[in-house]
């Protein structure tokens, strides 16, 4: 005897499962909320504000604040100085990240050759991201004092010229450059050498098999397999060296002359000590424009190389 089979739907189980998905979005959304808000107090409506400012001529001694337009804007792009300025940051950017990524990339390299020991050189090597950032920079304005520093000390004891290494308009500029090198290198190392952990040894076995020579594996099989992690470290060190303050308030006060003021100093200087506000506003909304484009760059050729 035939028996009929029942159809298997059960649309009160979808119904169900609809109304807890429904549901979850809605927790998620509300979690998130407080959190939304806040950021946007804290950075859009500051944002907001600057944008506003830079369109005024407010300033400290001027009593009636009124909208000047681009004036502020027109005023800095025909100020040669400005030029200068920028022209002197990206020249700060582009030689302290470099050498850093240099100089980080060969003590990784040497690191991963090293079986015994290791731990402690990467101790050494970590040590100055260990000190507080103010305390190292008025360590290094008292190391690198022309009348009584000991670098000096070294110099004059051994016959040769002891130069006024934050003074001398010449070599301010670059001893700005040393010091960020000293400090950040351990930071671009850190990446690097984690990079470098990922490769796989077996690759470099059958290159040496294969008869490669130490250079060919390093161009053809370690620099294009560690490339992302030097993207990322180039994008966060040209982020924060484009925004570099300390050294330059601690060290030469933008000195000798503007021999090391840059973009980040220069509104500081408009804002707080000129009490400039409408340029010192537009010369950040310029700065903030700067950074979001080189990051931009960054991110597009990182992730052009993820993808191939």
């Amino acid at each position: 005897m035939d028996t009929e089979v029942s159809s298997p739907t059960a649309p009160e189980p979808l119904r169900w499962s609809k109304t807890v998905r429904g549901s979850r979005r809605i927790a998620q959304g509300l979690a998130i909320t407080p959190l939304a808000t806040l950021l946007a107090v804290l950075t859009i409506i500051p944002t907001v504000y600057i944008l506003v400012v830079s369109f005024t001529n407010a300033a400290a001694t001027n009593p009636d604040t009124t909208f000047v337009a681009f004036d502020n804007y027109i005023s800095l792009f025909a100020d040669s100085a400005y030029w200068v300025t920028m022209l002197r940051t990206l020249l700060f950017v582009v030689a302290a990240v470099s050498i850093q990524v240099a100089v980080a990339l060969a003590l990784a390299l040497a690191m991963a050759e090293i079986k015994r020991g290791g731990a402690f050189l990467r101790a050494l090597i970590l040590l100055p991201m260990a000190a507080a950032p103010i305390a190292m920079l008025f360590n290094w304005r008292q190391i690198l004092n022309a009348a009584y520093g000991p670098v000096n000390y070294v110099l004059t004891s051994l016959g040769l010229p002891g130069p006024d290494w934050l003074g001398d308009p010449a070599l301010a500029l670059p001893t700005l450059i040393a010091v960020d090198t000293w400090q950040w290198t351990p930071f671009v190392f850190i990446i690097l050498a984690g990079g470098l952990a990922t490769i796989p040894h077996d690759v470099h076995e059958a290159a040496s098999v294969d008869g490669a020579s130490a250079w060919q594996r390093f161009s053809q099989i370690t620099l294009p397999m560690l490339m992302p992690y030097v993207l990322v470290a180039v994008l966060f060190r040209t982020i924060d060296a484009l925004k570099t303050f300390d050294s330059v308030q601690v060290l030469t006060s933008g000195g000798p002359g503007s021999a090391t003021t840059m973009l980040n100093y220069s509104i500081f200087q408009q804002g707080i000590s000129f009490l400039d506000f409408g340029k010192a506003t537009a010369s950040a909304v310029i700065f903030l424009l700067l950074c979001i484009l080189l990051t931009n760059l960054l991110l597009k050729a990182l992730t052009r190389k993820e993808s191939v």
